[in-house]
């Protein structure tokens, strides 16, 4: 059960990452169809470049030969090497003598011979440094798992390549054919001096392991595991008696002390002649009974006997009857026996019994401590001894340590010697025959086409680069650009909900109610993401009737917003009062053109009664149930007025005569009306051009926001485009459906119909009628 959940949350962990990972992907896809003119124009430039360096590049021509290499003598250096480890061996070795100083050398010399133009890769170095460039550019390496060797050079000329490969293959095999002819005696001479040397090592080895075995007095034993020496095993029985010395003084000490305090008590002291009767002899207790060893002979032959007359009467009982002469016989003498043993029992306790405490305690304790004394002496001398003896051992253990070095030495010796042997007499056996064979199995050819530059790899690498610094270019422009990429995205780090997406408008007029996108043409795509900003607010559980609607920046399209909101509130059948609480570039005042007419600003400064100057100042949209409640002359200062009790009253009267109030404020970043009116209201909403605004300046505006207790109802992207652009930045695709639109068009705003139509995704005529037939009805029931 605990494997299957830490299975199961390992597959929670990796299914965001893996999610991420492609996220991550499509981003980078998008980007690079976003940027893509900067990707061709990186591969367009790479291959500009690379048709520049193939058209202007000399031409390298290569020529190349190859060489067999075979060991026809017997190995001299290891005569167990196998013929796969000689190759490996000696053809990295043959390798490097193609660009020794003397092979270069010679075919410098056989250059010189030629023709000017053989020399042409030499036509600018001065004649001292020919070898130096030849090494550079010459090449040779070994065919794998083979014995040949290619030898390959380039050059600006084919006929100069061939002519440089045939002097150094041809300088090679004079150096091979003086180096290589005959060395054996020149080896045997070496490895003979070594012999020697090794002769000289051998014999002060041995002589001084002799002296080693004189030392410790070798008996043969040393090479064998299960033999302990004997001074090892002198210390171990030394050990052993000494041990037991010490426990029997031990023992006799505490004796000698229980009779003493027995003593001292007044106690009787016969209880403890048993006790050390073992420590100090059977005799010596026997001598203070007044007995002597014939009577405990005797006594124990008695017993002996008797036990034999027992067994016998036991046979005879078998054979005869108890009348019988032999039977009485023999139990006259058993019994004879009893009695004596009896008498002889009674005898000794007679004697015990007359050894009163007065007697038997002096004794007793002399007998002890005499024997105390003898062991004290036994155990001083076991002692020296043991420690004399361990000593022995020690010094022996050293000295067979250093006589294995020695022998380990002499070992190793006589195998380097028995081996140098061996490889003299293979060498002296081979001296006649030639140890290696050269043969030339290609000659030098140099090829038609050139080696550089090639067109495929030259058009490749422009391909990769190109396509290499296109891509790294996009990713860092993707890196710097500081914009929001995708709702998710804007939603994680604001931590406010997305409410809703607006295309970009494209409204006919520039002012007044025409220039309403929703009153304009309220059946398009358009309009509908207003009305479900509308739809998405009714629905979010909270009292809204009251809202502020401000930017991050200016021109973020705020006004737009909130005029076409509120128009799509006003056909939903609410009496919807828009206010233009932006006193320093009053958008609203502007777009329903109510320049000249009084307003907030008058109401916000005067001291008449707000009902008052609210009704008298409250202009008609042009469109049915909408009031505007225009800017007024712009005051010099607009925070001071908004931050007026008045400005509280003028929300709390809209409040009492609209459905639905909204405040057009000025932008966060710009002022801070917007954070001023935010606190009156129930909310703010934030309107934002996610290709224009900077993530930095938004996250400012909402941490600005929350600092001073405004609360943030959502995020509204305006001016979404349907292009590459809207795409690129996660936005595009976010379309609606209109198959049942004229069924739609016949249910009455703000009915359960248009709500059933909000809430379902339709896009067949089947789906909608089944969702608007139960609407209709309801509809039809409040009706009644």
């Amino acid at each position: 059960m605990m494997q299957h959940d830490t299975h199961h949350l390992a597959d929670e962990t990796l299914a965001p990452s893996s999610a991420d990972s492609i996220h991550a992907l499509i981003r980078f896809v998008q980007a690079v169809l976003h940027r893509k003119v900067y990707v061709i124009a990186a591969v367009v430039v790479a291959a500009l470049l690379g048709g520049l360096y193939y058209s202007t590049a000399t031409p390298v021509y290569q020529a190349t030969a190859q060489l067999l290499i075979l060991q026809s003598g017997a190995d001299v250096w290891s005569p167990t090497m196998t013929a796969e480890s000689s190759r490996q061996a000696l053809i990295p070795t043959y390798e490097r003598l193609f660009t020794t100083q003397e092979v270069l050398e010679g075919a410098v010399e056989k250059l010189l011979k030629d023709s000017a133009e053989m020399r042409i890769d030499f036509a600018t170095q001065p004649r001292h440094r020919w070898a130096d460039v030849l090494g550079q550019d010459i090449t040779a390496q070994a065919v794998r798992r083979t014995n040949v060797i290619e030898i390959s050079y380039r050059s600006r000329s084919p006929r100069a390549a061939e002519a440089v490969v045939g002097a150094v293959v041809q300088s090679y095999l004079e150096f091979v054919e003086r180096n290589h002819k005959n060395v054996s005696a020149e080896i045997v001479q070496i490895l003979d001096r070594e012999r020697l040397e090794i002769e000289n090592k051998l014999s002060s080895k041995q002589q001084e392991l002799l002296e080693v075995q004189k030392q410790m007095r070798d008996l043969g034993i040393s090479g064998n595991q299960n033999v302990v020496h004997p001074a090892v095993q002198r210390v171990l029985r030394l050990n052993e008696a000494l041990v037991k010395v010490q426990q029997d003084r031990l023992q006799l000490e505490a004796s000698l002390a229980a009779i003493r305090t027995a003593i001292r008590e007044g106690s009787s002291v016969r209880q403890h002649l048993s006790s050390v009767e073992p420590l100090i002899g059977r005799e010596l207790t026997m001598s203070v009974m007044g007995l002597n060893t014939k009577d405990v002979e005797t006594r124990a032959q008695i017993e002996r006997q008797l036990m034999e007359d027992q067994a016998k009467l036991e046979t005879l009982l078998e054979h005869y009857g108890e009348a019988h002469p032999k039977v009485l016989e023999l139990s006259q003498q058993i019994r004879s026996g009893r009695d004596y043993l009896l008498n002889y029992q009674t005898m000794v306790n007679q004697r015990l019994a007359s050894l009163d405490d007065g007697r038997l305690a002096p004794m007793l304790v002399s007998m002890v401590e005499e024997q105390l004394s003898n062991l004290r002496e036994h155990e001083q001398r076991l002692g020296q001894q043991y420690n004399e003896a361990e000593s022995e051992a020690v010094m022996m253990n050293d000295r067979m340590a250093e006589m294995k070095i020695v022998e380990h030495d002499l070992s190793r010796l006589r195998n380097l010697h028995d081996t140098l042997l061996n490889r003299i007499a293979n060498i002296d056996l081979g001296q006649n025959r030639a140890d290696m064979r050269v043969a030339v199995v290609s000659e030098p050819k140099a090829l038609d086409r050139p080696v550089s530059p090639k067109l495929k790899l030259v058009a490749m690498m422009c391909l990769v680069g190109g396509l290499g610094v296109g891509l790294a270019f996009v990713y860092v422009m993707d890196i710097l650009d500081d914009r929001f990429r995708s709702p998710e995205e804007l939603q994680q780090q604001l931590g406010a909900p997305v409410l809703a997406m607006i295309r970009e408008l494209s409204a006919s007029a520039t002012s007044g109610p025409q220039a309403l996108q929703v009153h304009v043409a309220p059946e398009s795509v358009e309009s509908e993401a207003f009305r479900t900003l509308r739809t998405t607010l009714a629905f979010s559980g909270r009292d809204l009737e009251r809202l502020a609607i401000t930017s991050t920046e200016p021109s973020d399209g705020k006004t737009t917003v909130i005029a076409n909101l509120g128009v799509s509130h006003a056909q939903a059948g609410k009496r919807t009062l828009l206010i233009d609480a932006d006193l320093r570039r009053p958008g609203l005042t502007k777009l329903f053109e109510m320049r000249a007419q009084g307003g907030l600003s008058e109401i916000l400064r005067g001291d008449q009664p707000v009902d008052l100057m609210c009704s008298t100042r409250i202009q008609a949209s042009g469109i049915p149930r909408l009031d505007v409640l225009p800017c007024g002359p712009k005051p010099s200062n607009p925070s001071e007025l908004l931050s007026d009790p008045r400005m509280a009253d003028v929300l709390a009267w809209a409040e009492a005569n609209y459905d639905q109030v909204m405040i057009d404020c000025p932008p966060v970043l710009a002022a801070a009306d917007a954070a001023i009116i935010g606190r009156l209201t129930e909310g703010l909403i934030l309107v934002l051009q996610p290709e224009k605004n900077h993530r930095r300046l938004v996250l400012r505006a909402v941490g600005g926001l929350a600092a001073v207790g405004v609360e943030l109802i959502g995020v509204v992207a305006n001016r979404i485009r349907d292009d590459r652009t809207g795409v690129y930045y996660g936005y595009g695709g976010y379309g609606y459906g209109y198959a049942c639109r004229d069924e739609f068009e016949e249910a009455d705003a703000g009915t359960d119909e248009e709500l059933a139509y909000r809430q379902a995704d339709l896009s067949d005529e089947d789906d909608c009628r089944e969702v608007l037939g139960p609407a209709r009805s309801r509809s039809r029931r409040q009706a009644a």
